[in-house]
């Protein structure tokens, strides 16, 4: 039954540190990990009502880190928002932007809580909150540059469970990169997607020279081929390459898409809500993207269930673009923290049904996990 008449109010804030294992390392352009060191918060309501949401911070790959996470929500969110209607998105989003600069990763677990109280205040999933759902949740083969003989068999896999889009990550070795890329190619074929993901590793004029050697493997895009803080390298390779150009770790938030749509253009926007503060600013970014004629993409931080899961929501929201996510990070951990796994069928993300995000986290995992 919803709530519209009645009030509501936040009566405490937990932010749990967790570190789960994956299933294997994770490799790319940045380093490399071994776990999803990440922080789950409980927004919890005078009268009991709960909110989930994650902090997912990768700090060899980004600013923001799990005891940054867990020192500001206690230090500074906490006090500021007990007390606020959970519902208030916006100006919850106004209080904490005014007071605290940065800490964009808490923001977002803040925010995902929010959207989740909010929905289940109404007894209605979140995607609702957002523009309906309006397309399937479909997802993306990801792969990082690992072994060639289990990258092949992995891809093969991926291909007959149904999944059309596959990417891999480069910018390590340049030659293995190009060697992995060809093996992928010709195990997944080209009646599929296949994209790259330099992760900041070259300037321009490298980029420009590394992606003439997978042009013949038809990639359906580089993804950020630059340093985020290179603009003019990032134009160059837009302007002369015939690869389609994402732009990623350029644009964190607001400023940033106007300030780069505007100077480089670009063909894709990686938006990455967890990196940018939350689904409440990711729709800015989408919005901002579209009136650049840029198609926004949704990405991923390789979250754990319940960040997953809010992404789909905002993924089946999202219009503008008809572009696979990215949302696979379950697929990487050796075991989740919600109660019943995600589930993925013909490379489709599927939402669970029920209200706000519609799982339940599994407290025993969530123990276990727990960093002490």
């Amino acid at each position: 039954m919803g709530r519209r008449g009645s009030q509501m109010k936040i009566a405490d804030i937990q932010a749990i540190p967790v570190s789960v294992p994956l299933l294997k390392p994770f490799k790319a352009a940045y380093g490399v990990r071994a776990t999803a060191d990440f922080v789950i918060v409980k927004v919890i309501t005078e009268d009991g009502m709960t909110g989930l949401g994650e902090a997912a911070t990768i700090p060899i790959y980004d600013e923001g880190s799990q005891a940054g996470v867990v020192f500001s929500i206690g230090k500074y969110f906490k006090p500021l928002l007990v007390g606020q209607d959970p519902r208030n998105i916006g100006l919850i989003h106004d209080i904490m932007s005014r007071t605290v600069k940065g800490e964009r990763y808490a923001k977002s677990a803040i925010d995902y809580a929010l959207y989740d109280l909010t929905a289940k205040s109404y007894g209605v999933p979140v995607y609702q909150l957002l523009g309906g759902n309006n397309r399937p949740v479909q997802v993306t083969a990801v792969f990082s540059a690992s072994d060639p003989e289990q990258l092949a068999a992995e891809a093969l896999k991926k291909k007959q469970e149904g999944y059309r889009v596959f990417k891999l990550k480069v910018g390590t070795e340049h030659e293995a990169d190009v060697a992995r890329v060809k093996l992928i190619r010709e195990t997944i074929g080209y009646d599929v997607q296949l994209r790259l993901d330099g992760n900041e590793a070259w300037t321009g004029k490298e980029a420009l020279k590394k992606l003439a050697d997978f042009e013949p493997y038809r990639p359906a895009h580089i993804e950020q081929p630059v340093p985020h803080w290179d603009l003019d390298g990032l134009r160059m390779v837009r302007d002369h390459s015939p690869t389609p150009v994402v732009i990623d770790e350029s644009v964190l938030t607001l400023k940033d898409a106007f300030r780069v749509s505007a100077y480089v253009g670009g063909d894709i926007l990686n938006i990455k809500t967890a990196r940018s503060g939350g689904l409440f600013p990711s729709l800015k970014l989408a919005a901002v993207a579209e009136s650049a004629g840029i198609k926004p993409l949704l990405g991923s931080m390789l979250e754990l269930g319940v960040g997953t899961v809010a992404n789909g929501h905002f993924c089946a929201a999202l219009t503008g673009s008809d572009l696979a996510s990215e949302l696979v990070g379950p697929q990487f951990v050796k075991k989740d923290i919600l109660k019943v796994d995600l589930s993925y069928e013909d490379g489709c993300l599927v939402l669970p049904e029920g209200p706000g995000w519609g799982v339940e986290l599994d407290e025993d995992a969530v123990r276990d996990f727990t960093v002490r």
